[in-house]
């Protein structure tokens, strides 16, 4: 599993930065290479609860969002304890951030974070519970998002 992640990180992600190591007795240094990303659409479905995984997945829809993409995360079965506005979250560790804090990064940033209506309604949840700029939809609307032109589609 993590070499599969590992590898769909490499494929997204070999636009993003160049890596230059001088010598092994001196640090890294990134040269910043961003290649837009705009006209393109991001859909990043998680429905993983687990926090790397989902970290993952927040990640790279903010990097997407960043670089001018499109981007739509749609939260879903057991990943939907990420938006919710109540509720202790423990720190992704690769962004020192929480899913939370991920997600008005990534709303702030212009990216729509759609929750499924049939989760939300099985927890009996409203708008209100979840992280503002949260929207709940209907299916139809997540098929919209999926099938647009230039649209790559990411799960986690």
């Amino acid at each position: 599993m993590r070499q599969i992640i590992l590898i769909m990180m490499l494929i997204f992600s070999s636009n993003l930065f160049a890596l230059d190591v001088k010598d092994s007795n001196t640090t890294v240094e990134k040269k910043v290479k961003r290649k837009s990303l705009f006209g393109k659409n991001l859909v990043v479905f998680i429905s993983n609860g687990d926090l790397q995984v989902a970290g993952m997945g927040l990640g790279i829809a903010l990097s997407g969002v960043k670089q001018g993409a499109n981007v739509t995360v749609v939260i879903g079965a057991n990943a939907i304890k990420y938006a919710l506005n109540d509720g202790k979250q423990n720190i992704y560790f690769a962004k020192g951030r929480t899913p939370k804090a991920l997600l008005q990064d990534i709303i702030k940033a212009g990216a729509e974070v759609q929750l499924c209506s049939a989760n939300t309604d099985e927890m009996n949840l409203d708008e209100e519970d979840f992280v503002e700029g949260v929207k709940i939809v209907i299916s139809t609307q997540i098929f919209a998002k999926v099938f647009e032109e230039k649209t790559r589609v990411i799960s986690f």
